[in-house]
């Protein structure tokens, strides 16, 4: 009578442990994507950073055009440690060689740098994207340079806004 207790025994725990390991087989497959989706987190977070630099980059650029009273000229150059900046009204231009010389960072647009870069000069604007992306994607950093407007009444002075930088990182 013994061996039919242990062999009772024996089937209720083997029919336990395959029946948890197909719900865990079936979480794994089910779950694991959610949570595992680190390069889209990654190139997130990166980008994150950048921004941060930018801003901080750009505030260091229009504190030394203060300086030297160029906060309102159309077109300048800064000097910064890690090269010359050129600057619009005081902040960096939308440019390729503006953003690599504030930012000591190298930018391409074939994924053969850091990161890409796209110049659109029609809107005076860079969009900086992770490598593996395209410019499109939602995976950006999109930067409008400074723009200025002079007032008509008295007194003329000129009214600077600031540049927009703008993260997109919904489809990262």
């Amino acid at each position: 009578m013994g061996w039919r207790v242990n062999y009772y025994c024996y089937c209720v725990v083997t029919l336990y442990l395959n029946s948890s390991i197909v719900i865990l087989g079936i979480l794994a497959v089910v779950a694991a994507p959610r949570f595992l989706n680190l390069q889209g987190d990654a190139n997130a977070s990166t980008l994150e950073g950048l921004q941060g630099s930018i801003r901080s980059g750009m505030n260091i650029v229009n504190g030394k055009s203060i300086i030297a009273s160029e906060q309102k000229e159309a077109t300048a150059t800064v000097a910064v440690d890690t090269g010359n900046v050129a600057t619009v009204y005081g902040y960096p231009a939308a440019t390729q060689a503006a953003f690599e010389a504030f930012l000591d960072v190298k930018f391409a647009a074939d994924n053969t740098a850091d990161f890409n870069l796209v110049e659109i000069t029609a809107d005076n604007k860079v969009i900086i994207f992770p490598n593996s992306y395209v410019q499109a994607d939602d995976c950006r950093i999109e930067y409008t340079q400074a723009t200025a407007a002079v007032t008509t009444t008295a007194p003329i002075k000129t009214v600077v806004t600031a540049p927009v930088v703008t993260l997109v990182t919904d489809g990262c």
